[in-house]
């Protein structure tokens, strides 16, 4: 491995790590300081591009977005790391696995609980995250193998 290669996985490993500790203090916050930062940011996204939604779509925007965010990032440090074919399962599985630790986390934090649907929902991101990675993965091996057959003919 290059030694360029190393700084990209070790960049990409922090990454994520990085994503998991914003994730860890979005859930420590009670239930009011999270609906407030949450519906803020988003609603400002939203308005932006002339979509409304209620204070329950928007969590459920931001649920779906921040492991959707860790899944891109998993199925990118793996790959980087091992390109091994079990990168998209490892990637989907280890962000559904977090977010199973995020939901119990929360049951510690007031006015917070452990909720199944969240846990659909962050799924629902990861598998959204996973499968742009693997298109994504896919088009770019698609154009390199396709350069390497232009450069040598």
């Amino acid at each position: 491995m290059t030694k360029s290669r190393k700084i990209y996985v070790v960049i990409s490993w922090i990454l994520v790590l990085a994503c998991m500790v914003v994730i860890f203090c979005l859930s420590a916050q009670t239930a009011t300081e999270s609906a407030n930062l949450s519906g803020s940011f988003i609603r400002a996204i939203f308005q932006l591009i002339g979509i409304e939604l209620g204070q329950e779509g928007i969590r459920t925007v931001a649920h779906c977005l921040e492991f959707m965010g860790l899944s891109l990032l998993i199925f990118n440090a793996t790959y980087a790391t091992w390109e091994m074919k079990l990168t998209p399962i490892i990637a989907f599985a280890g962000t559904v696995l977090y977010a199973v630790t995020d939901e119990i986390h929360q049951i510690f934090v007031p006015g917070r609980a452990f909720q199944i649907s969240d846990i659909l929902v962050d799924s629902t991101g990861a598998l959204i995250g996973v499968t742009a990675s693997f298109i994504i993965l896919k088009i770019v091996l698609y154009i390199i193998e396709r350069g390497k057959k232009n450069g040598n003919s």
